[in-house]
């Protein structure tokens, strides 16, 4: 495995990442001004490389999904100082943040409350617009679509948390095997193989059900191969600086597959082999809780999930936990989980009393 640590760009951390964090960067003269989101932020672009194959990446087009952008923070990085016979194979045409606005404001949705992954029929927002017009004038070989996704994810048949998460995104509601999508399977594939020695058994398939309005199924159809990149949730690491490591290996991986020619050796249908993405995480689970529900005291396993909020003042997220099920919940898991079967305190699930559950967490 490359070396992380020479190359992560240490001036970028933690989940609030904004137009601002980009202009800390020792390169940020590098970046453009690709043009303005609804707020009338910057849209910064960055160009790097003079070879004859065009990679088009974006990232945080969802503003408050932001381990992406720092993994390919380091990317550049790497290319700068690592990565230099690449530059003469490929023109990297990158977007660290389409939708300032969100990130700013810590939301998914663009200043106008619009999923800009939702509107690539309509392009009814000044982002959707600025992305489409770079892909038209790009004419990119491969499309790399950065995201973030929640921390209920698991690996499918296990109780392994999907810590990365790829896709090759549908044509149709077939799922037909298009000749761009068949590429992009077998770069995933090339990715899988490197990143599960690493990870083992934490790496995972994302749901490929098809939405037009979605941009990786857009460019996919355009005859783009497009790959869907999704960091997820490891152990307890809310800051996400250990998915960032991964998520950054895999986009190395992925270049180095294109650059090699890795993949065109891979047989597509491997691709199938790599194990769906689940739900069955909670944030914390606690089991064996003796609670006090209609007049009896049963014992109970209590489901949290974090609600992330940006506080303003400090300019960093906070994880706030709330109750999302209850019951017999033998078959889930938790990245922190707390047993109370040797606890005696009756708790009521509508009282305060459940504040010394929150100390434990």
């Amino acid at each position: 495995m490359i070396n992380y640590s020479k190359y992560k760009i240490h001036e970028i951390k933690g989940r609030y990442i904004t137009n601002d964090s980009l202009l800390r960067l020792s390169f940020s003269n590098d970046f453009n001004i690709l043009g303005f989101s609804v707020g009338e932020a910057p849209v910064y672009y960055l160009k790097l490389g003079s070879g004859s194959l065009n990679i088009l990446i974006w990232s945080q087009m969802h503003g408050n999904e932001s381990t992406s952008t720092k993994s390919l923070i380091d990317l550049i990085s790497f290319l700068k100082s690592n990565g230099k016979d690449y530059l003469n194979y490929v023109t990297f045409h990158i977007v660290p943040i389409l939708n300032p606005d969100g990130a700013l404001n810590y939301t998914r949705d663009n200043f106008n409350g619009i999923d800009l992954n939702r509107d690539f029929l309509n392009f009814s927002q000044p982002e959707s617009r600025l992305l489409k017009d770079l892909y038209d004038s790009v004419k990119p070989d491969f499309c790399f679509n950065l995201h973030d996704q929640r921390s209920i994810y698991s690996v499918k048949g296990t109780n392994k948390s999907s810590i990365i998460s790829l896709l090759s995104p549908t044509v149709d509601n077939s799922k037909s095997e298009t000749s761009s999508r068949i590429k992009s399977m077998k770069v995933i594939c090339s990715i899988y193989s490197k990143l599960n020695k690493v990870i083992e058994g934490h790496v995972s398939r994302f749901n490929d059900d098809y939405n037009p309005n979605c941009v990786g199924e857009a460019f996919q159809t355009q005859g783009t191969p497009t790959i869907l990149f999704e960091s997820g949730q490891f152990g307890e690491d809310y800051t996400r600086e250990n998915t960032r490591e991964f998520m950054c290996y895999s986009l190395i991986s992925a270049v180095q597959s294109i650059v090699k020619l890795e993949y065109e050796k891979i047989v597509h249908k491997k691709y199938y082999l790599i194990p769906e993405n689940d739900k069955r995480f909670f944030d914390v689970l606690i089991k064996n809780v003796l609670l006090s529900e209609k007049n009896k005291t049963i014992r109970s396993d209590l489901g949290f999930r974090f609600k992330e909020n940006l506080c303003k003042k400090t300019k960093k997220i906070t994880f706030d936990p709330k109750i999302i099920e209850h019951g017999n919940l033998k078959s889930m898991n938790g990245h922190k989980e707390i047993d109370f079967i040797n606890n005696s305190k009756i708790f009521n699930i509508k009282s305060n009393n459940l504040a010394e559950l929150f100390k434990k967490m």
